[in-house]
């Protein structure tokens, strides 16, 4: 993955026209609805584990999804192909849901927050927009330094810092429509990472971390899911590039390592977690 901003994953890329007819492609697959409700009264992570295990197996695709029409025509959800966040969205929202019925408010919310489901108003910007926006919802919250020691990376976006960036022109955005403000995010050293790695909680979203460049308005790069592993301990679960990509498992400790080989280096780890709605038979029926 290049970048992460909803996925600026492979922007630039030219929207495909939004294949209604092939299988899971606008509604959920059967195997996908039943296994989230038969596991509807397990614990949160294991929610997240046996749902996105149904989806292993998909082919990645840079930015699958979009509105279903206007700028970006692909689907507003599909379930034959994903991103690293297009999956996460999507297995969240189940995991999340009090009925598989409700998975597709929750992945709205999550992409969209309180505004209209169109380009514009998608949370394009991890830092800026998809982080804040999903903590200040009550969907997730940050817990990267409950594990170990941290370094926090702040930069304010301005005007300028959008004028400078090269890809600026692929947001189909107008000037006023971009986020301002501070980007703010406790990291944990890759080294500490590997240190910690056995600690942290299975359910997590694990967030790849870039070092700062100047006048870019990122640091995300990736997200990855760390669900329960049969036996014992966690694996990561992503939609990735890695190898002849698709959504796949790896060993964490693995992947930590293998972060290390990137040209444009990796500084280290973000951690956050899927916040259960509960009692979310309630919450869904509001």
């Amino acid at each position: 993955m290049v970048a992460l901003a909803w996925s600026l994953v492979g922007f630039g890329a030219e929207p495909a026209a939004p294949p209604t007819s092939l299988p899971g492609v606008g509604t959920a697959p059967e195997d996908l609805r039943r296994v989230a409700a038969e596991v509807r009264d397990e614990p949160l992570a294991d929610r997240v584990g046996a749902i996105s295990a149904v989806l292993l197996g998909r082919p990645y695709v840079n930015d699958p999804m979009g509105e279903g029409a206007g700028h970006d025509p692909d689907p507003l959800a599909r379930y034959d192909q994903f991103d690293c966040l297009t999956f996460a969205e999507e297995v969240y929202s189940f995991a999340l849901a009090a009925d598989p019925v409700d998975a597709a408010r929750i992945r709205d919310a999550m992409r969209y927050g309180a505004g209209p489901i169109d380009y514009a108003h998608r949370r394009h910007f991890m830092e800026l927009q998809w982080i804040p926006g999903n903590v200040a919802d009550g969907w997730l919250r940050v817990t990267t330094a409950e594990y170990g020691d941290t370094v926090t990376f702040r930069k304010t976006v301005d005007a300028a810092t959008w004028r400078g960036w090269s890809a600026r022109k692929d947001f189909a955005m107008t000037d006023e429509e971009l986020p301002l403000g501070e980007m703010v995010l406790d990291v944990l050293p890759l080294d500490e990472a590997l240190r910690v790695a056995d600690t942290i909680r299975p359910g997590s979203l694990i967030l790849t971390v870039r070092t700062d460049r100047a006048g870019v308005p990122l640091w995300t790069t990736h997200v990855s899911l760390l669900v329960p592993k049969e036996g014992g301990g966690t694996v990561l679960r992503h939609a990735t590039k890695i190898g002849n990509g698709g959504t796949k498992d790896h060993d964490f400790a693995w992947y930590l390592e293998h972060l290390k080989t990137y040209r444009w280096p990796v500084a280290g780890i973000a951690v956050m977690e899927p916040v259960e709605q509960g009692p979310r038979m309630a919450a869904m029926a509001r």
